[in-house]
């Protein structure tokens, strides 16, 4: 493949991947390629991630906030059956004008026709034909069913975050042998190049131990990069911003 060709099949590449990101113009849009250190480290294991997720993930924030909510929605149902005291207080005033008679000014009718009152009463709910019961009912009964829904996000959560944890270490497992084969092949392929530099081999052999070395290489990249998307997922079930430096 020529340089031009290459360079060509790039351009095409980055045009398709800004299609997809949807951003109007592939103009100034590049690949950086992120680093991944060798020295793996040790995945944490489901049970501490999940443990983490919780308190980060928004579906379980909301499915906990809506339980309370529930919670709350029985008290108020309940607070129907209790007793009501309400108390209740007012001032007024009045002015009249009547024709043919004297009638006293607006200073003196304001003072004169003052009036102010307190007022109290008690509500003692006996029977309300059971409507009471039966918006407490369905409010535990919602309670109950949001219990569950609950639950069964985390169970759905611990069993993403399982997958998750498994494809990881596939991936860890994978880097490694796929690491360990392009040494291998890179090492076949300088010692074939000995031997066809001193014409004990043939081109073909060369340029097979030369496709094969190229192969591993190819698969080896493959594999460090979904060693490292397997990775920043586990970062994101833990509540770690995704970057990649």
């Amino acid at each position: 493949m020529s340089a031009v060709q290459a360079d060509n099949n790039y351009q095409l590449a980055l045009l398709e991947l800004s299609q997809l990101l949807e951003l109007p113009t592939p103009d100034g849009f590049g690949v950086v390629s992120p680093r991944v250190e060798d020295n793996f480290t040790l995945l944490s294991p489901p049970e501490d991630i999940y443990t983490q997720a919780v308190l980060n993930k928004p579906g379980i924030k909301a499915a906990q906030f809506r339980l309370e909510g529930a919670t709350k929605s029985i008290r108020i149902a309940q607070s129907a059956w209790y007793p009501q005291l309400n108390f209740g207080a007012g001032v007024g005033t009045n002015y009249y004008n009547l024709s043919g008679v004297e009638n006293a000014s607006f200073s003196s009718q304001w003072h004169q026709n003052f009036n102010k009152y307190l007022q109290f009463s008690l509500s003692i709910p006996l029977f309300n034909r059971l409507e009471t019961r039966n918006r407490v009912k369905s409010a535990r009964i919602q309670r109950t069913a949001l219990s569950w829904k609950l639950e069964e996000s985390k169970k759905m959560l611990f069993k993403e975050i399982q997958q998750a944890y498994y494809n990881a270490v596939a991936a860890e497992s994978k880097y490694k042998s796929s690491t360990t084969a392009t040494e291998a092949s890179e090492a076949s392929f300088r010692l074939m190049s000995e031997k066809y530099a001193n014409g004990k081999a043939n081109a073909t052999e060369y340029n097979e131990a030369r496709t094969n070395w190229m192969k591993a290489v190819s698969d080896m990249l493959q594999s460090k990069y979904d060693y490292l998307f397997r990775t920043k997922i586990l970062d994101f079930y833990k509540g770690i911003p995704l970057a990649l430096e």
